[in-house]
């Protein structure tokens, strides 16, 4: 559990830094999540605002002293962005983007994992 939590932390702080390289970056990921959920344009600046919020909590758990980065931090960093998600998207795009998160979190724990057995 406590890989998957770093491996998902360095993920988003990976996408943020090249996001941060560019306002072009950001457009072009938010546009493509917007097609992929399929999001009504009353629901896009919901979605930025909230992502950007998401950004900032990881960016401060990132910060944090490695005794308080616990699984209940992250756990409750990532059950109030989704609380907010859900309340944006409806159910099946919900659905589409926890997917796409729980995805992206074990592609990168995956991606981590063989970085260190290849370290060793």
């Amino acid at each position: 559990m406590k890989k998957m939590i770093v491996a998902f932390v360095a993920m988003v702080m990976m996408t943020m830094s090249a996001n941060a390289q560019s306002d072009n970056n950001k457009s072009m990921t938010l546009d493509g999540l917007s097609r992929y959920l399929e999001l009504r344009v009353d629901q896009v600046e919901p979605v930025r605002t909230t992502l950007a919020q998401f950004n900032s909590s990881m960016e401060a758990y990132y910060q944090m002293d490695d005794a308080m980065k616990g699984g209940e931090a992250w756990e409750k960093i990532k059950a109030n962005h989704k609380k907010k998600m859900k309340k944006i998207l409806t159910e099946q795009q919900y659905e589409k983007y926890v997917d796409m998160l729980e995805l992206t979190a074990k592609n990168a724990a995956d991606l981590i994992m063989e970085q260190q057995i290849a370290n060793k």
